[in-house]
């Protein structure tokens, strides 16, 4: 089995590598909603790109590629595919909230070597369409579910109105829904919380990495996860039991 492994600090990396996993490193200034990032000097592996840029930065990341050891890109920003084009690296499409159906994913397996299979659906929806996929596909096994993303500093905009210790992490919740908020200079990323857990798909065929993205939990955790251990962690299966078909203005939704 493949498994991706997001690093989310450095003093990790040691102990991650003599697990047999491919590690993701969230590329610096060019990433957001983890606790740490890597310069492009650092990584040896997967670099994961997961917010859009402007012109002036996919002219800095492309002449940072070139000159990189890079063997994959994970990315969510589509002006990235000109930029990666020619570069004989993995390339894998994080496009969460849009490839959730065959016939798009398929489409974009035209341009990439994978596509990151949409968290939004249901256990069997997503059997589905990964049977139906043209290439192996990338399946999100364990993380924080990501809700949204913002290039404005909405924890520390939140901090100086309320006038509360400043903090890059915000805990919030609303009508016994959680959030973990995540701020760096880039922007926030709230996520859905507890863990998300699909750790029952992984016996599926036809996918080329399942990727572990433990954001926020110290080492121990995240090997014990790796080995599908979650006793210590509150999780949930999200969408997986339970299908999204609400409209906007269900009050129940």
């Amino acid at each position: 089995m493949n498994k991706l492994v997001t690093v989310t600090n450095k003093n990790y990396i040691n102990k991650l590598k003599k697990e047999d996993v491919t590690l993701v490193y969230p590329l610096r200034f060019f990433s957001t909603g983890y606790e740490e990032y890597f310069d492009i000097n650092d990584i040896d592996d997967f670099a994961l790109i997961n917010r859009i840029l402007t012109d002036s930065d996919l002219d800095k990341l492309e002449v940072m590629l070139k000159n990189s050891h890079v063997k994959g890109i994970i990315f969510d920003d589509l002006g990235i595919l000109d930029v990666i084009k020619n570069l004989n690296i993995t390339k894998i499409l994080l496009l969460d909230h849009i490839a959730n159906n065959s016939k798009s994913l398929n489409y974009y397996l035209e341009y990439v070597d994978s596509v990151v299979v949409s968290s939004d659906l249901s256990k069997e929806e997503i059997k589905l369409v990964v049977k139906n996929a043209n290439k192996k596909v990338v399946i999100y096994a364990f993380g924080l579910k990501a809700l949204m993303y913002s290039r404005r500093n909405l924890v520390t905009n939140y901090e100086k109105h309320f006038k509360i210790e400043e903090n890059n992490i915000l805990d919030a919740s609303i009508n016994n829904k959680y959030f973990k908020f995540i701020e760096s200079k880039e922007g926030t990323k709230v996520y859905a919380y507890p863990y998300y857990n699909a750790l029952e798909l992984l016996d599926l065929d036809n996918v080329l990495y399942f990727w572990y993205d433990p954001i926020l939990l110290d080492i121990d955790n995240i090997i014990k996860v790796l080995y599908g251990d979650t006793s210590n962690i509150e999780t949930s299966s999200l969408f997986l039991d339970k299908k999204t078909v609400y409209k906007v203005g269900d009050l129940d939704a």
